[in-house]
């Protein structure tokens, strides 16, 4: 994307684990190691190209970030890592990934 002079905006939405699959089939291998996924991409720009990155923690940071994704680094690839809570999650979607155990934990069906 950098050699290719995208001029994208992607969003990382990190929660830093794994919360619906904890909801389906909890585990030790749900447990993970956060990554830094800004740094990863600092790394990989290694200076060639254009690219700005940005770490959000709060809705005020979100929006200046995309002010200047869309404003002055317009012509760069952003790269936009956002930090939730790990539960930040819908009802609806805690509830769906309870079914999803439910039928993942009866006998399977012989055909």
């Amino acid at each position: 994307m950098l050699r290719c002079g995208q001029k994208t905006i992607i969003f990382l939405i990190n929660n830093g684990g794994y919360t619906i699959e904890v909801e389906i089939h909890d585990g030790p291998y749900n447990v993970i190691k956060n990554r830094n996924y800004t740094g990863l991409v600092d790394a990989i720009h290694n200076g060639e190209g254009k690219c700005w990155t940005a770490k959000v923690f709060c809705e005020e940071d979100l929006v200046e970030a995309i002010e200047t994704a869309t404003g002055p680094k317009k012509d760069s690839l952003c790269f936009i890592e956002v930090i939730v809570h790990k539960d930040d999650t819908s009802k609806e979607l805690l509830e769906w990934g309870s079914r999803v155990s439910a039928a993942n934990s009866r006998p399977p069906n012989p055909q």
